[in-house]
This record gives structure tokens, sequence and C-alpha cells, in this order.
């Protein structure tokens, strides 16, 4: 059974990407092989609950997901190796290796993870609950909710440009290391994030999707989901000196996602 994850997606348009990536990837969509949301968190889940844990030597599929946007094609290559290897090498810092064995048994497995990974994912994965850092990418009016009758349940989706999100970031960025002292942890948080946003074109598209985390909290704790809201009301509090006021705004909007956190740490 896969873990429920957040994941924050750059959809790239084709002219953003290499020469040869766009090639390839205009290959594949020429063969239809371009996959809708649903469809690339099933091949996620078939592949990182069979092929990888056992450590069968069978590459990862090369799919994109597809997003059509005023006419504009824009794509979301999976990259799923890559995103394997990144998760591994953060997992291997926080839990001893006998755990790692126990995840993953085959001698195999862990050595194909244990490979350098340059590539820059177009997706990251956070287990049970989006960080709050990443919602500061986004401004509260490009929130989303949907429940429809039919599909997969509830859905919290958050949509903007990736230069709209690195010009918020950046202002966090300043404000935070400007008025708070023993902000490391925060900035460091910020500035990886930031690094990340930046190396994707201004125009591409940036999407939070709480997917299967997001339930967690039902359909009525994601509909009324304010926490980008309180995030920058703490943010302008801090802006205007009013540590009390960010203090109540911050613990608001990380107290929205309690129950998620507390299953993360119980995992």
């Amino acid at each position: 059974m896969a873990v429920p994850c957040a994941q924050l997606k750059v959809f790239s348009p084709l002219e953003a990407l290499t020469e040869a990536a766009a090639t390839s990837i205009r290959d594949a969509l020429d063969r239809g092989e371009g996959l809708s949301r649903t469809k690339a968190r099933d091949v996620e889940v078939a592949w990182s609950t069979t092929a990888l844990p056992t450590g069968t030597p069978r590459p990862a599929p090369k799919v994109v997901q597809v997003r059509r946007v005023a006419g504009r094609t824009m794509v979301c290559p999976l990259q799923l190796e890559s995103r394997a290897r990144l998760a591994y090498a953060a997992l291997a810092g926080q839990v001893p290796g006998f755990v790692l064995e126990a995840l993953i048994p085959e001698p195999r497995g862990r050595r194909v993870l244990e490979q350098t990974s340059t590539a820059v994912p177009h997706v990251l994965d956070h287990p049970f609950v989006a960080p709050l850092p990443w919602f500061l990418a986004f401004a509260p009016n490009e929130q989303r909710f949907t429940d429809p009758p039919e599909g997969r349940g509830p859905r919290l989706v958050h949509l903007t440009t990736v230069g709209q999100a690195g010009n918020r970031l950046e202002r966090v960025i300043d404000v935070v290391g400007s008025v708070l002292l023993d902000a490391d942890d925060v900035l460091g948080a910020l500035g990886e994030l930031s690094l990340w946003v930046d190396a994707f074109d201004p125009g591409a598209l940036l999407e939070l999707d709480h997917g299967n985390a997001g339930r967690l909290r039902g359909a009525a704790g994601l509909k009324r989901d304010s926490t980008c809201a309180q995030l920058w009301r703490a943010v302008e509090a801090l802006e205007e000196g009013d540590d009390h006021a960010a203090a109540v705004a911050y613990a608001t909007a990380r107290a929205a996602w309690s129950h998620p956190r507390r299953l993360a740490r119980a995992s």
C-alpha cells in the first residue's frame, strides 16, 4: 500500500525543455502516452509498490503528466527513478540501516537507489502532509477545492506560475531573515524550495496537489482550509511588527494539519 503523499509539481512548456527532452516527449505524446493526473498516480503507485521494494531490475517507465492550458501543452515528466533516489537519500539520513533493509530487503534495489541523481525533479513528494513552506508559493485565491460525485474523492489544489511563486518565496525569505531570530531551519526550508523553483522556466505552472494526503482531513476539512491565507497573515503581521498576530496566524495554519502530521510521526 502506497503512503499518502502531497505533491508539488512543475508543468513546463515544451519549448522550455532541452531539445532532446522536448523531442522525446513530443514523440511520446504523438503515441498517445501523455497521462492524466489519475493515470500518472496509478503509474507511480504501481512502480513504487512492486518493482522498487523487490529490487526487480525493471526500469521505471519514462512517462509524463500533461496539462493543456490556453492551447498550450504543459508537461510534467514523472522522473520516477530520480525521485526514488532522492527519497531514499532523505530517509537514509533519518533512520538506521536495518530499517532501510527491512523496507527494501533486496540488495539490488538498495544499490539502484544509492546511485547519485543529478536531475532536478519536476515533482517533490512529501508523505501525509504538505510542508507549510509550500503554501507560501501561492496566493490564497489560487486554491481550488473539488468534490465530484464520481472519481476518487475530494481534492484540494493550488496553482500558479513558477515566476509568481519565486517572487513570493523571495519576499518571505526577506521578511523572515530580517525579523525573526533563530530562524535557520525555516530559512533553510524556504531557501531550498526557492532554489528548486528557480530551476524552471518562469512561465511554467506550479501545482500543489494534496492528493491522498489531503483526504486524511476529509472533504469538510479540505473545503474550509485556510492554511495559505493564515500563513500570509503571519508574513504580513511580521512586516508590520506584530509578532503576536504572526504567532497566532502561524499556529492556526499549523494546527489545521495536526492529524496528518501525527500520522507521519507515527509511521
